[in-house]
């Protein structure tokens, strides 16, 4: 049982970090296909504002990496970043009203994806799939560190 999760988990992380997937969704969103612009908007719009180094981490990504894609999504009007006011070397990122603009256009894009998904299943399966997941996300957490 525990390896079909764990496969069941592989896959779904697999899923999500398909460059395809998010080529789907930038496109339904009416934007340009680039393969680091939806990870990055995503993280920075679900947390508001977070360090490069802190993205860097998430993105699984070298800092300098992951600063160069920060400056080139900054130099597109789509991210900000300011000098973290406690620590002068730490730079926090966060959406512009552009970016901010594509990062709901992503979620409706990727809501509307989930609604054709869960289209054949009953509203009771759907609940007991949301609750399983959390539990998981929960259990998940403890195990950090």
């Amino acid at each position: 049982m525990i390896n079909q999760i764990f496969e069941s988990l592989i896959a779904i992380v697999d899923f999500f970090n398909d460059p395809e997937q998010d080529e789907i969704l930038l496109t339904k969103a009416g934007a340009a296909y680039d393969k680091n612009r939806l990870p990055i908007i995503v993280r920075v719009g679900r947390q508001n504002s977070l360090n490069v180094g802190e993205l860097a981490k998430q993105l699984g990504k070298n800092h300098s990496s992951v600063s160069r894609q920060v400056d080139k999504l900054e130099a597109k009007g789509l991210l900000f970043s300011l000098t973290d006011s406690s620590d002068k070397r730490v730079h926090r990122v966060s959406l512009t009203p552009i970016g901010q603009a594509l990062y709901q256009e992503i979620n409706e894009a990727r809501f509307e994806l989930f609604d054709e998904l869960f289209k054949g299943l009953k509203q009771e399966d759907i609940t007991k799939l949301a609750e399983s997941l959390e539990q998981l996300k929960n259990l998940l957490s403890k195990v950090k560190k």
